[in-house]
């Protein structure tokens, strides 16, 4: 059974080549100054009735999704609390960075889910040359195998966006099983005889029906991203890992906890026009929870947060009535993040790894260069 599995990741990596998500670039928008792309992670559109700070527009808009951002200026800020437990007021000097003016909606994750399913650069390019070669059905098969996998890999981080009928996720669960467990054509090999990798290439097709079965599946996904409910309404339902996908696919950052505090006094202060920050619904950071990480220095520049995770020993206490096992609780603590939200300071953390029913939103920064 463990040869079997390895067999199956072997393949898959095979077939997956060097990436599942490529981030596809964007158009540049006709007449962009060389100057302001060298600063973005894309070209964008700049507000110039909002002015300019420090030689940055303080409002640029990414046009392919939509997003707006605004300019929080270089400077030196105080954030923390020192009546909350696992804080401390302190000071810190920032960089100039932009926060996205409102947090992701669903109809703009969907633009971003769709690319990354329909992705146009897939495989290396020996294996480009190689499937070149192969006739057009074969071709095809192959476009549709990139899909399957990227399709099973995505569906439980995507939860209702990704969602299928009944009958179709049957389908679809029943062809990438039989994919794997079809018996394959080896009487021409000998026993311990290694294959090329153009071998291994000609010798891998789909049946009809399997053919069949992922160009539907294709078909149903694309026209429910491309017509998910338009507007401005936040997506609550993220995971962390759909969080740093978004971001990775717009070439952008979530904000670190340091800069999301800022953000969120600049804008409970009327200096930074952003959505409400501070209510019921809680929004992801790039940095790991550390209880006692506000205590260990009086000064951070640019903080980014630490490199582990780590929970006090009451809150290890408590999450251990959770999982039964302290051991596992500790490893699993390597790996919170934090979330902010309930209040300017107030520190909240989240598994990474795990789903939550609670509102989670994703709020977007560029660091420009």
């Amino acid at each position: 059974m463990l040869q079997d599995l390895l067999i199956k990741l072997w393949f898959v990596l095979l077939i997956l080549g060097v990436s599942l998500g490529p981030t596809t670039p964007l158009l540049a928008e006709e007449g962009k100054a060389a100057k302001e792309a060298d600063r973005f992670p894309f070209p964008v559109k700049v507000d110039s009735e909002a002015g300019q700070t420090d030689g940055l527009p303080n409002r640029v808009q990414n046009p392919s999704s939509g997003m707006w951002y605004a300019l929080v200026p270089v400077g030196t800020y105080t954030i923390g609390s020192d009546q909350i437990w696992d804080s401390k007021k302190i000071q810190i000097q920032l960089s100039p960075y932009y926060i996205s003016e409102t947090c992701v909606t669903r109809a703009q994750l969907g633009q971003g889910l769709l690319k990354n399913l329909l992705q146009e650069e897939w495989f290396d390019e020996e294996m480009r040359t190689l499937i070149r070669r192969l006739p057009e059905e074969q071709q095809d098969d192959f476009r549709l195998l990139d899909f399957m996998f990227t399709f099973d890999t995505e569906r439980s981080y995507w939860g209702d966006l990704l969602d299928l009928n009944e009958e179709l996720a049957s389908a679809f669960k029943d062809t990438y099983d039989k994919f794997f467990t079809e018996p394959e054509d080896s009487a021409k090999y000998e026993e311990g005889e290694e294959r090329t990798l153009e071998e291994d290439i000609k010798s891998i097709r789909l049946t009809s029906r399997q053919r069949q079965t992922l160009t539907k599946v294709k078909e149903v996904l694309t026209a429910k991203l491309k017509h998910l409910p338009q507007g401005q309404a936040p997506y609550v339902r993220a995971s962390y890992r759909n969080a740093v996908s978004y971001a990775e696919w717009q070439g952008v950052n979530l904000p670190t906890e340091a800069q999301w505090e800022v953000a969120a006094r600049l804008s409970s202060a009327g200096k930074l026009n952003v959505d409400s920050m501070v209510g019921n619904s809680r929004e992801y950071c790039s940095d790991s929870y550390t209880y006692d990480y506000f205590q260990r220095k009086k000064h951070f520049k640019d903080p980014t947060g630490p490199r582990r995770g780590k929970l006090s020993d009451e809150q290890l206490e408590r999450e251990t009535q959770v999982s039964s096992l302290k051991v596992i609780t500790q490893i699993v603590a390597l790996n919170t993040v934090v979330i902010r939200g309930e209040s300017i300071s107030k520190r909240e953390y989240s598994l990474a790894h795990s789903n939550s029913n609670k509102s989670r939103r994703i709020r977007l920064v560029i660091n420009p260069n």
